[in-house]
């Protein structure tokens, strides 16, 4: 895009609105009657600062009014201000932020163009802020990318995502009723067999959630992965690249002296012909029978901010050979 050189000194406003701020506008990606629409000098109609107060004197008249409110998806909004090729001064912010943080408007954002400039402020922050982001008309080519990755229709989806309240049973203490997993681990630190790699090894949790089962009992899933491919794969193929612990409780504990339970219990059987890694020996076993695993988990944890962490232990039992290898450590899972 380009915009174009212009002698300010022979434009007034009314000019700003349709040679600066209009391409702007069209530029960003709003259209009116679109998803990312635009309303022209919208009157409010109760057009004071407050809503409710009988008092006129504790309740002014909004000053003014914007000239552009852009709103995307019918529900997040922003407003724009056009202002004659002067400085701006803090009459003309203080009016814009009236506006913007008013019950009838609640934009999250207020612009203020005189042409010269572009100055953009977050409502929240109030009329006293320094400026979101400030960009001389002259840079505005090359700075269009900022602008549009803060008050684009994309960027206002983004960074304002509708949320919707959420009334169910909370999983924990400062938590949502379906809470994500967004990541953690899982630290093997001993095991019953002498197989060095166990004692070492550490197991990232990329990703689940923790939810309520049908029996309003709580429910992890988990998926994990190993940091050697031939590990990840022999896990894959053994089912513990994904887990699905169950608790008898209701939400997660707080209390250290009454941590939180899950277990789980899977049974597999890897077929005879099948290839798999050999952690003994550290290389591909070509398996000549079938051979049936049964692996069991525990997990004991509590709850600490947004972090659940405690001690687990890992039974692999091969069920053809009479062997068991149990395995213990600590983990912890980060929630949101």
């Amino acid at each position: 895009m380009k915009f174009e050189d212009y002698d300010f000194s022979l434009l007034n406003e009314s000019d700003i609105r349709e040679e600066i701020i209009a391409p702007l506008l069209r530029y960003l990606g709003y259209r009116s009657g679109t998803s990312a629409n635009i309303i022209r000098e919208q009157s409010l109609r109760y057009p004071r600062v407050f809503l409710g107060r009988k008092d006129t004197k504790k309740d002014p008249e909004l000053r003014g009014r914007a000239d552009y409110i852009c709103e995307v998806d019918s529900s997040v909004r922003w407003i724009i201000e056009a202002k004659p090729p002067v400085d701006i001064t803090l009459n003309d912010i203080e009016q814009s932020y009236t506006y913007a943080n008013h019950p009838g408007v609640r934009a999250v954002y207020f612009c203020l163009i005189n042409g010269l400039q572009v100055k953009i402020y977050q409502t929240n922050q109030g009329p006293d802020a320094l400026p979101l982001l400030e960009v001389n008309y002259e840079k505005l080519d090359e700075n269009f990318s900022r602008i549009q990755n803060v008050i684009g229709p994309d960027a206002i989806r983004r960074d304002h995502p509708r949320i919707e309240p959420d009334i169910g049973e909370p999983i924990g203490k400062g938590l949502r009723s379906i809470v994500r997993v967004t990541s953690g681990s899982v630290v093997f630190t001993s095991s019953n067999v002498s197989l060095p790699i166990l004692e070492e090894l550490t197991l990232t949790i990329s990703g689940g959630s923790v939810e309520r089962n049908e029996n309003q009992h709580l429910i992890a899933y988990l998926q994990s992965q190993m940091p050697f491919r031939s590990m990840n794969e022999l896990n894959t193929k053994l089912g513990l690249d994904r887990f699905e612990l169950v608790s008898t409780e209701m939400n997660l504990s707080s209390n250290s002296l009454k941590p939180t339970l899950f277990t789980e219990v899977t049974n597999t059987v890897l077929p005879a012909g099948d290839t798999v890694f050999d952690p003994y020996n550290w290389k591909p076993l070509r398996l000549l029978r079938n051979i049936s695993y049964r692996t069991e988990t525990q997990a004991e944890g509590i709850l600490t901010e947004r972090r659940f962490h405690g001690a687990f232990r890992l039974k692999y039992q091969l069920l053809d050979f009479n062997q068991t290898i149990d395995a213990q450590g600590k983990f912890e899972l980060h929630l949101a």
